[in-house]
């Protein structure tokens, strides 16, 4: 009878380890808003941003497209990132730091830094800048949220997300972006822990005049709250 009863616990907290709880019903709007003050909120994240589909240039002649970019966010103005781009016949990596309007940049012939003229290259503070950042844009220019129900992320945490599509004012995502997204409006899905309502994911699907295939830009966060020390480059001497 012991053994009976002790093999039945064992099942219970197997069958308990394994069933992940729903996350507490709210309203999409109620979500996005709570996910919006906690990414305000945050003082540092680390962040991947992936596209894929048409390509988006990052000067006139439409030869150097942007690829991916991953680094870290340190609240309010410093940032540090490796930069993909693709040219005709060649793809390189640059790394790039921002603290506060100054950002340096290295060279992709020499790997040397060098300092940028001001609103030159990929400036990764602007994408979470107060006024135009992503934070601004989840706060105040999401439309007709609505919950597509709950996903668990195959390369994030483990738990059911709140998963939620919307529409995106494209104006403000225009700025941030530095024209490469926008100006007309946008579709976005986003995912979402609960409780936390900290923001794992963003996908932004954008049509491309010219192109049968949209712009994809997906936005994945972690490591919130880290520690870091983003200083300037050292230069050679």
């Amino acid at each position: 009878m012991i053994r009976q009863r002790l093999w039945s616990l064992i099942l219970l907290l197997l069958l308990t380890a394994c069933h992940s709880p729903e996350p507490p019903s709210l309203s999409p709007a109620e979500i996005v808003a709570k996910m919006a003050a906690n990414m305000q909120a945050q003082r540092s994240f680390h962040f991947i941003i992936d596209r894929t589909g048409a390509p988006a240039y990052v000067d006139t002649a439409e030869t150097l497209s942007f690829r991916r970019a991953e680094g870290d966010y340190q609240a309010p103005d410093r940032a540090q990132a490796v930069v993909r781009v693709i040219l005709p016949g060649l793809v390189t990596d640059v790394s790039v730091i921002s603290v506060g309007p100054i950002q340096w940049e290295t060279n992709p012939l020499t790997g040397r830094w060098q300092e940028l003229p001001p609103d030159w290259g990929f400036n990764p503070t602007v994408l979470f800048r107060e006024d135009v950042g992503l934070q601004a844009i989840l706060a105040a220019d999401v439309t007709n949220a609505h919950l597509l129900g709950t996903e668990k992320l195959k390369n994030g945490p483990d738990m059911a997300l709140y998963h939620l599509s919307g529409d995106v004012s494209g104006t403000r995502l225009y700025e941030m972006s530095g024209t490469l997204i926008g100006p007309d409006p946008v579709t976005a899905e986003m995912w979402v822990e609960p409780e936390t309502f900290l923001l794992h994911r963003i996908i932004v699907v954008e049509s491309v005049v010219g192109s049968e295939e949209p712009s994809v830009w997906q936005v994945d966060f972690s490591r919130f709250g880290q520690e870091l020390l983003i200083e300037p480059p050292v230069f050679d001497q």
